[in-house]
């Protein structure tokens, strides 16, 4: 054993990049050193690209640099509707949720479906914590002007059910919703932000004084596709919107309480994972991923704020000032990988004793 943990800590890092889910738990519980090398290694929580492959019933993942691919019979039939946490929150075609964590191979059902027609279904905290609350969020394309909100609580077993009429439209985008400073912050599809207070059950929709640094009018009706994230360490939330067809990339801060959008052409240091499923920045844990936006891509396409263009790892690829490397893949997620804890409950909603 002691040639084993002599191996130096830039092997077993090598090692580590190469390792998947309760692989990594496995490798720190060899000896002193490998736990040591698991706790401060930056492969350890890094994350990876998931999406699935229907042609071979195989899901691929990307992960530092490298592809493998991974097969989970629990997911067959099943849609992916956010992702936290480590965890994913699936919805099956008759309605039925449940949490699956791809790392550890556990499974939490969620005791009611959700109701039809809803735009984006999400979550907060983890689902195995006492906080956690899954959120669904739908604004009807015709008809009356009405953003409708349904809230499940861990431990409840039935939707609380929200309706608010407004006097402006206001149509839900795509991208995740985000949890900041105790409101739920979504965006619709015009760049517009809403606010939903679930302790008060109070909404608000927030028209921004939209891109005047662009100095463009009716740049809302150009978006495509929109992402809306925390950076970590920062405390102001960020917005990224494909424009036109080229999928042009402009990225934005949101100040409050202005509601304004100032453009931001630098992240220094971070890095930005972008899915319509789910969207976070962090600190880059290799130096040449520093500013830097990867999106979801089976050629690992990344746009550089620095030169202002898409880059493929795929060295038959050029670099571009459009997205012509990119293929759009709406359901493909990022994930960063959970702490394994063998012992923790999976039960979202206790059984009540009858008598």
């Amino acid at each position: 054993m002691s040639k084993w943990a002599d191996l130096p800590g830039d092997l077993l890092n090598v090692i580590l990049s190469k390792i998947f889910g309760k692989d990594i738990h496995t490798f720190s519980l060899v000896c002193r050193s490998w736990n040591a090398v698991v706790a401060t290694s930056p492969y350890r929580y890094s994350p990876c690209l998931m999406y699935y492959l229907r042609s071979k019933h195989m899901w691929k993942f990307y992960q530092y640099n490298s592809f493998f691919c991974l097969s989970f019979p629990e997911l067959e039939n099943a849609e992916i509707r956010c992702s936290k946490y480590g965890w994913l929150l699936m919805s099956r075609y008759d309605n039925s949720l449940f949490f699956f964590d791809p790392f550890n191979n556990r499974k939490i059902e969620l005791p009611c479906k959700h109701p039809f027609g809803y735009t984006t279904i999400c979550f907060f905290h983890p689902p195995t914590s006492p906080d956690c609350v899954v959120v669904g969020i739908a604004t009807p394309y015709f008809g009356e002007v009405v953003v409708k909100i349904v809230v499940l609580r861990h431990g409840e077993n039935k939707w609380e059910v929200n309706k608010y009429r407004h006097g402006k439209r206001f149509l839900v985008s795509r991208g995740a919703p985000v949890l900041h400073r105790g409101l739920l912050y979504f965006l619709d599809v015009k760049g517009n932000v809403a606010t939903f207070d679930m302790s008060k059950r109070d909404c608000k929709l927030r028209f921004v004084i939209k891109f005047r640094c662009l100095r463009r009018r009716r740049i809302g009706s150009k978006i495509k596709e929109h992402f809306l994230f925390n950076i970590k360490g920062e405390e102001n939330l960020f917005a990224v919107f494909l424009m036109h067809e080229e999928r042009k990339v402009n990225m934005f801060k949101l100040l409050e309480p202005e509601m304004k959008w100032e453009l931001v052409e630098d992240i220094g240091d971070k890095v930005l994972y972008l899915s319509h499923i789910s969207s976070f920045g962090d600190t880059a844990y290799q130096k040449n991923m520093e500013n830097r936006i990867y999106f979801p891509g089976d050629t690992t396409v990344y746009y550089s704020l620095s030169s202002g263009k898409y880059h493929s790892l795929d060295q038959n690829y050029n670099s571009s000032n459009n997205s012509c490397l990119l293929k759009r893949w709406d359901f493909a997620v990022w994930i960063t990988p959970a702490p394994t804890r063998l012992f923790t409950d999976l039960i979202w909603c206790p059984k009540v004793d009858p008598t």
